[in-house]
């Protein structure tokens, strides 16, 4: 997990720990976690397909 230098606390981490849990029951349409629990789909990303959602350094 990247350390922002601007925002180092654990009360950060956390807070971004839980955006991201927030955005993926959003994605799997959930409303709690019993329900993401029951809709989420766990797969096996390659590294190619990790390098290719990795945000650009400049646009296009």
């Amino acid at each position: 997990m990247y350390l922002d230098p601007q925002r180092p606390g654990v009360e950060d981490l956390i807070d971004q720990i839980s955006a991201g849990v927030r955005s993926s029951c959003t994605y799997a349409g959930a409303a709690n976690l019993a329900e993401f629990h029951e809709r989420a789909v766990v797969g096996i990303q390659s590294a190619a397909g990790y390098h290719e959602g990795r945000p650009l350094s400049s646009s296009w």
